[in-house]
């Protein structure tokens, strides 16, 4: 007899403290009649105790929130009493995010008796993480318009979006820019093949890079290195890009800079190799028959002739070949 009145005063010392609790507490039947709740609960649904006791638990939600509740139907069993959920709960003239917990309490026989839910107001978390994630996004957008040039087109390839930056380089304003093409900045550089190898990669689903040379509204040319990432549906269809590109107009320069400096060198080979061995060579034959023939007075001034223009060939090609090689030195330190 005193055990049991021990577990009486426990259980009412339990739903006293539950009951206190700034948590909303629900007690059910096992078939999800409301038994007892407490004032946070009430506050929360706007409906007194008295009106609630006695009906179903989702009678007082609206028809969302009554399927998400609906949900609540689980195999509780002692070895598995108790399960964990959160849910956006629709309340009379408030959304609120609920974390929830169903726990089962059970008799003697193992048989389900009651079912205990405790929910827990998260608004504030789900606030501070949205506003985290907001903050975070606005600052990537920033950092996004101040250096990378960044467009959204539909699956044909109409702007949807374009950034600040886009509009900068390109001189086009948002107006002019969104309902058209890429091709409104197309230097005419590039090939078809070039951008119809590009529509098929992305149009397959995968990411395209490449370097593309633009031309902007003045007229004047600008080189974007690209990334265009499609975009997808639920299914996995493609139903936009997103472009992503950064100037890389001094690299560029760089490259032409390399390519002209090699050209450079071949043509200076090409002038030591040809043009000047050419005069080397006719002297050493010159010289060489002066050494070991016989000449007439007249065979002998007509090959000193030929020495004196070979000599004369190779101080040419020579003062050349000194003054191509100045001007690289000198562009090379400009």
């Amino acid at each position: 007899m005193k055990k049991m009145i021990a577990d009486t005063e426990v259980i009412e010392l339990r739903y006293k403290l539950l009951l206190d609790s700034e948590d909303y507490i629900v007690i059910t039947t096992p078939e999800k009649v409301l038994k007892i709740v407490n004032p946070a609960y009430c506050e929360l649904v706007g409906v007194s105790a008295a009106s609630l006791i006695g009906a179903k638990f989702t009678d007082s939600f609206s028809e969302e929130a009554r399927k998400f509740y609906s949900g609540f139907i689980t195999d509780l069993t002692p070895i598995n009493p108790s399960i964990s959920t959160i849910q956006l709960v629709d309340v009379p003239g408030d959304e609120k995010w609920i974390s929830w917990k169903e726990s089962g309490i059970f008799d003697e026989h193992g048989a389900l008796a009651e079912i205990v839910y405790v929910g827990r107001n998260v608004n504030n978390d789900f606030e501070r993480k949205k506003g985290k994630i907001l903050s975070t996004l606005t600052a990537f957008k920033k950092a996004i318009d101040t250096n990378v040039i960044c467009t959204i087109t539909d699956a044909r390839g109409i702007i949807t979006y374009a950034n600040e930056r886009f509009c900068a380089i390109s001189m086009y304003s948002q107006d002019e820019l969104l309902g058209k093409t890429h091709r409104i900045v197309n230097s005419q550089y590039h090939s078809r093949e070039f951008f119809a190898d590009m529509w098929k990669t992305i149009s397959a689903g995968e990411m395209w890079t490449g370097d593309i040379r633009n031309k902007a509204k003045d007229g004047s040319y600008y080189w974007v290195q690209s990334v265009i990432v499609p975009i997808k549906d639920e299914a996995l269809r493609v139903n936009g890009y997103l472009s992503l590109r950064i100037l890389i107009n001094e690299r560029k320069k760089m490259e032409e800079e390399k390519a002209e400096h090699l050209r450079s060198i071949e043509n200076m080979l090409y002038m030591v190799s040809h043009e000047i061995r050419k005069p080397i060579t006719s002297c050493q034959g010159l010289i060489y028959l002066l050494s070991g023939e016989t000449l007439t007075e007249d065979e002998y001034a007509e090959t000193i002739k030929y020495l004196l223009s070979s000599v004369s060939e190779l101080d040419d090609y020579s003062r050349k070949l000194s003054d191509y090689m100045y001007r690289n030195i000198r562009n090379a330190k400009a």
